[in-house]
């Protein structure tokens, strides 16, 4: 068996460091000197450049925050609340803290909004292939079955008067891995308002979020990945402020075994990776945990979803099509600085 395992590389275009589909600043010229960090932290590389005062101290405070954050959420974490609450999955219901019972039943609403396109009770078949694992594999039909049998929103029942969630059957289990880096950018985002910052932005994984002001008068411009080509590529640049961008590709994580390469975008519908007509699907809007559902949603939906959303004003999307179109909102038309690729992309505006 040909096993491999590829996880986003860390990506170095001038002076910005990022992972996943934002490249970082294509340009980023400032008056001031800047507080910049770079970490590793809830599996991915985290970002951070700020100006302002306070900005070494929001830093620090979004870097807590952050960890707080994996603490309280990631399935991986053995004291979180979301391993306590599939640990009593079948058994009895969990009383939740304020922030995780809020998030969570948000992003049980979002699922079932997403016509089976999205759904955070995917677990089983995220442990059952180890998308997230050193050991990534291929399980068999009868396994996959199984944990499919598993996947089912409804299952997840709130209580809003006690602040508790619960899982109806056994093995049943949450995992917010499809939408945790979009609510961490909200995060950022509400730190940095709290110290007054307003000028910088923060990278975290394939999500980036852009804080409202330009720095010295300077326009930030972000790159998009080229999903065909390698981690230092882009499709284009786009200028972005008060906004956070979150993408999904099928080339973030994948694994190959016998000659065929899966990537880590499961299909709670067939229990396996999801058979896209879009190789990356990146959504912009001020709202980080809804631009990282619609990313994700919108690639396993694939272009026939992606076309009818094109003309929406509450967000926008650059989406790169198998067909090699690069689909774009309506209201991006004139604002993303096409760059010349290997490939014969053809841009296209609105739906």
């Amino acid at each position: 068996m040909n096993l491999k395992w590829q996880k986003p590389a860390a990506i170095f275009l001038l002076a910005a460091i990022a992972a996943g589909g934002v490249l970082g600043a294509v340009r980023y010229r400032h008056a001031n000197t800047p507080v910049y960090s770079v970490d590793f932290m809830m599996d991915t590389i985290i970002e951070q450049k700020f100006y302002g005062e306070n900005a070494q101290e929001a830093a620090d405070k979004i870097r807590q925050e952050l960890a707080h954050f994996e603490n309280t959420f990631s399935m991986y974490r053995p004291e979180s609340e979301i391993t306590k609450l599939n640990e009593q999955a079948g058994v009895r219901e969990v009383v939740l803290s304020e922030e995780a019972y809020r998030l969570l039943k948000r992003s049980a609403e979002l699922s079932r909004s997403s016509k089976g396109a999205f759904d955070i009770t995917i677990a089983p078949l995220t442990q059952a292939w180890g998308i997230t694992s050193d050991h990534p594999h291929v399980p068999s039909e009868q396994e996959r079955e199984a944990a499919l049998s598993l996947v089912k929103i409804d299952d997840l029942v709130f209580d809003d008067a006690l602040h508790t969630a619960e899982l109806l059957r056994k093995g049943q289990a949450v995992d917010l891995g499809g939408i945790a880096k979009g609510a961490a950018c909200d995060i950022v985002r509400q730190v940095a308002q709290e110290y007054g910052i307003t000028k910088g932005y923060a990278s975290i994984g394939g999500n980036l979020v852009v804080l409202d002001d330009k720095p010295a008068g300077k326009d930030l411009t972000f790159g998009v990945r080229d999903p065909k080509g390698d981690a230092s590529q882009a499709i284009g640049a786009v200028t972005l402020y008060g906004k956070t961008m979150a993408t999904t590709g099928g080339y973030e994580r994948f694994f190959e075994e016998d000659g065929v390469t899966y990537h880590h975008v499961l299909d709670p519908k067939t229990g396996c990776p999801a058979q896209s007509d879009m190789l990356s699907v990146s959504v912009i809007c001020e709202d980080g945990t809804l631009a990282d559902y619609l990313s994700t949603t919108l690639f396993v939906l694939g272009k026939d979803a992606v076309l009818t959303c094109l003309n929406r004003e509450d967000f926008q999307i650059i989406a790169v099509g198998a067909d090699d179109t690069i689909y774009c909102s309506a209201s991006l038309e004139g604002k993303i600085l096409p760059v010349t690729t290997s490939h014969p992309y053809h841009f296209v505006y609105g739906g």
